[in-house]
């Protein structure tokens, strides 16, 4: 019985350290990024504060938007020969769903950039995103190859 408890707290610390670490990567990952944003826009110290609460709205409705999603089909298996064509459709109706929430957030935030900040850097900024996303996951790479 001693040797179930030692265990079961053994993967609870090991669970609980792995989230807090996970978290920590995440707020680094977020840090790198603010800062990379914020030096290629050359956004200045009145537009940065603007910009900043502006896109930070816009992730934290992109990752609500995900993680909905995410919940909802965790437990579906698409491989599964039970579904009928109803609930395909109705898959294919929440993923089209999800996809324009994404359209629409997007559009959201060109709006409210453009109040504040000229259409080239908004612009510029997508493509930032996507220089960003590679470079963070060719150095995820190279870290899981050392």
């Amino acid at each position: 019985m001693k040797k179930i408890i030692l265990s079961l707290s053994l993967i609870s610390v090991f669970n609980i350290s792995s989230a807090q670490e996970q978290i920590i990567r995440s707020e680094k990952i977020d840090a790198y990024k603010k800062i990379y944003l914020t030096e290629k826009l050359n956004l200045d110290k009145k537009n940065e504060s603007k910009f900043w609460e502006v896109y930070k709205l816009y992730q934290d409705s992109l990752k609500e938007n995900y993680r909905q999603r995410r919940l909802k089909y965790r437990t579906m298996k698409l491989d599964s020969s039970n579904f009928s064509d109803k609930e395909y459709e109705q898959y294919i109706n929440d993923f089209l769903s999800y996809e324009k929430k994404k359209i629409d957030l997007r559009a959201k935030l060109i709006v409210n950039l453009k109040e504040f900040m000229s259409l080239k850097k908004t612009s510029y900024l997508f493509r930032l995103e996507d220089d960003f996303r590679r470079e963070m996951i060719t150095k995820l790479k190279n870290n899981n190859k050392k």
